[in-house]
């Protein structure tokens, strides 16, 4: 019966794990749910944890482990590189341009922005609470693995090479920029997890408690089994549909395109809904899934396209104290943290203060 359980297991997991992987490419770039996905892969995990309870062997255990461990590295590959970014391209050597301009090496200097400044709170709370728990599950997953990492010297080894590859991967695929902060609170986060298990004495506990069957009732335990299945199941099918129906019904993406205007002496100047546009010679065009295309304008005022949505749209956001740079190979836009003005100009197009 556990060897049955455990290839069930397997085969549900590694399912599972495909038709994401199939959503993930497809659509991620779009507007995804990170809660979403975070409830599938705890789902995954719970999965995995209540049949390690029901076979009660340390060898599952042990292998258990290095599973959480997988379905963490993809999540964090998936949220990094993926999910709610541009398209991806391997070595786009104009990115690359932008992407050396757009370097932060300033320690703080991204952390004072988004404490000080009036950004979106779900941009806050993304670039700051979300990088600095995105290493504690490593940490802890590091401390189930192995006793040698109940050390820091062995704990900060692995963190720097996480936060390294996360970075390189960016870089390679178009999908980020480099910023000191990052790994500040990337690893400082971690590290003060790590801190906190150690002084309250947990990592034994914790090893304990995810190498027992915590003496729960063999019943309870495939009822409950029963339940998470189902709902890894549920989400399966529902990602299934949702790519069938994007697939028969969507182009590829949605995207912004840009006409230069050859002749051109002054900026013009827009009023749309609750915002004052500043075209810097070009014409921008939001291109939807159904295939129309409208200017910028009339896709705002027909509640078409949401200009907190440009994160999706560009491969360079650069937060400023006053403003917030979006680039690609086509478009430079700027939006003001305290003003409803935003301007649009070329790739070439650089900040001069305009929102001071």
């Amino acid at each position: 019966m556990d060897k049955k359980l455990v290839i069930f297991n397997y085969i549900l997991l590694i399912l599972s794990m495909m038709i994401f992987g199939e959503y993930l490419i497809s659509f991620a770039t779009y507007s995804s749910s990170y809660i979403l996905f975070l409830l599938f892969f705890i789902l995954l995990a719970l999965h995995v944890f209540i049949t390690g309870l029901i076979c009660n062997k340390n060898k599952i255990y042990k292998k258990n482990i290095r599973i959480y461990m997988i379905l963490y590295i993809v999540l964090l590959i998936s949220l990094t590189i993926f999910i709610n970014r541009p398209e991806f391209a391997l070595f786009d050597a104009k990115f690359f341009s932008i992407y050396v301009n757009e370097i932060n090496l300033v320690p703080f200097k991204t952390i004072i922005h988004f404490i000080v400044d009036n950004a979106n709170l779900g941009v806050k709370l993304y670039n700051l609470i979300g990088n600095l728990i995105a290493l504690m599950p490593l940490s802890f997953l590091l401390i189930l693995l192995d006793k040698k990492y109940d050390s820091y010297k062995e704990q900060l080894k692995i963190l720097l090479i996480a936060v390294l590859g996360i970075e390189i991967f960016q870089f390679l695929l178009s999908a980020g920029r480099l910023d000191i902060d990052d790994f500040i609170l990337n690893i400082g986060g971690a590290l003060l997890f790590f801190t906190i298990i150690k002084k309250l004495k947990l990592t034994d506990n914790a090893r304990e408690f995810f190498s027992s069957d915590l003496n729960i009732p063999k019943m309870t335990k495939y009822i409950l089994l029963a339940f998470v299945s189902i709902a890894v199941i549920i989400m399966d099918v529902l990602f299934i549909i949702d790519l069938n129906m994007k697939s028969d019904t969507a182009p590829k993406e949605e995207y912004l395109s840009v006409i230069e205007s050859d002749e051109c002496n002054t900026v013009r100047k827009e009023e749309v809904g609750n915002y004052i546009l500043y075209f810097d010679c070009v014409s921008v065009y939001v291109h939807l899934l159904d295939d129309s295309e409208y200017t910028i304008e009339d896709a705002i005022s027909k509640n078409l396209f949401d200009i907190n949505n440009l994160p999706n749209f560009f491969q360079v956001v650069t937060s400023l104290s006053d403003a917030t740079v979006y680039k690609n190979e086509d478009l430079t836009i700027f939006t003001c943290n305290n003003s409803s003005d935003v301007y649009l100009g070329n790739a070439s197009k650089e900040y001069n203060g305009e929102c001071s």
